[in-house]
């Protein structure tokens, strides 16, 4: 029988001890690794933890959240390294065990802790079988995404487009006045407007095709202000529906969107499904004699950029790869804009370039000769 692997993540060396001295009674649990999750000067673990977890490949991550901590934004944390892991969290303020994933239980006995352990993970629950997406789409940015999104989609999507009429008004009062008379029925709308005007088709294209779930990328804030998403937010909101701007769209995750203090979460099954496939991206990477042997995409950016980055890794020397990345991804090109982001304080190319070299950074780190791993760890 396989051995369920378990990462123990704790603020506490005893507690980290007496967790692992208890799972050690236990037949086919094995605890591949312990961390501290103290947070530093940033007010967020060293991540290093977060490499190490990666590393390890674990099935169950058991993290002590203490008093005062933002169990919430360590448990993303987590998810976001480990992606095909659970999370366990044990809390000794209320002595109770939660389960996390796309859902949470909760529990209060050892008995509790070990069955939640061994137990199969339960995420496809709330998974979405089929989707019915509509995309709004103008120009290169936008057919440059469709194209990719229907080549590469499950095949139990179903993906409709409509590109809106190009004159359209700087203010549109009356979004139903040009938008079809009939337009499918959908379970989330993808916006891939060039124009502020084209966003604001989008209350329109709810009532029609009464989607709850709208993605709208802002990888240039012409065409998408942040006023303009401040206020569609609003209307939507009132509508019950749930919208995302992610900024640039390859900071898409499961459960979040944008970077750094910008993340924002949210709780939406449609989008989690669209995000399993495509936002920020996620490699598999081997490496054989110093050169990268093979690269797998595990999601790809919605334009098509990891997976032409992965192709172009292949034989290329690992000690140049993270930099390499970059310029594949540049030379992709990268539609982001190049003009700085306010609220970033950098350009969204070079936004989506740091997220491209991270996910291949995160793979190839174990691979990297010690010095170069310093290197990178002092960055």
């Amino acid at each position: 029988m396989n051995s369920t692997r378990v990462f123990i993540l704790a603020s506490q060396t005893l507690f980290a001890e007496g967790v692992q001295s208890l799972l050690s009674e236990q037949p086919s649990i094995e605890v591949v690794g312990v961390a501290s999750c103290n947070p530093n000067h940033s007010g967020s673990p060293d991540p290093k933890v977060f490499k190490q977890i990666h590393a390890a490949k674990p099935d169950v991550v058991i993290v002590e959240a203490t008093v005062g901590g933002d169990k919430s934004k360590l448990v993303a944390q987590v998810l976001e390294c480990a992606l095909s892991a659970k999370v366990i969290s044990l809390t000794l303020e209320d002595n109770c065990i939660y389960t996390y994933y796309q859902e949470m239980k909760q529990g209060r006995s050892v008995k509790d802790l070990v069955d939640a352990i061994r137990a199969p993970a339960e995420w496809d629950s709330r998974r979405v079988q089929e989707l019915r997406l509509f995309v709004l789409y103008q120009g290169h940015y936008g057919q440059r995404i469709l194209d990719n999104v229907r080549r590469y989609a499950p095949k139990t999507w179903k993906v409709e487009a409509w590109r809106p009429p190009s004159a359209l008004p700087q203010v549109v009062d009356d979004p139903p006045e040009f938008l079809p008379l009939h337009l499918p029925t959908v379970d989330l709308i993808l916006s891939l407007g060039e124009s502020p005007s084209a966003a604001q088709l989008l209350p329109g294209i709810v009532e029609r095709t009464g989607a709850q779930n709208i993605i709208a990328p802002i990888d240039n804030t012409d065409w998408l202000p942040d006023g303009l998403a401040r206020q569609l937010s609003t209307q939507l909101t009132m509508m019950d529906t749930v919208i995302v701007f992610p900024k640039p769209f390859c900071s898409l995750t499961e459960d979040s969107y944008n970077v750094r203090e910008q993340a924002v979460s949210f709780d939406s099954p449609w989008i989690a499904e669209f995000a399993r496939h495509f936002g920020r991206p996620v490699f598999q990477i081997k490496c054989d004699n110093g050169r990268i042997s093979g690269a797998k995409v595990r999601r790809d950016a919605a334009c098509g950029c990891a997976r032409d980055v992965a192709r172009q890794l292949i034989g290329v020397d690992i000690q140049d790869a993270i930099i390499q990345t970059g310029l594949f991804q540049h030379h992709y090109p990268c539609l982001a804009t190049m003009r700085v982001d306010f609220t970033l304080g950098e350009p969204l190319i070079q936004v989506s370039g740091n997220l491209m070299r991270q996910a291949v950074e995160t793979e190839i780190t174990a691979c990297l000769p010690e010095e170069a791993q310093a290197l990178l760890d002092a960055e």
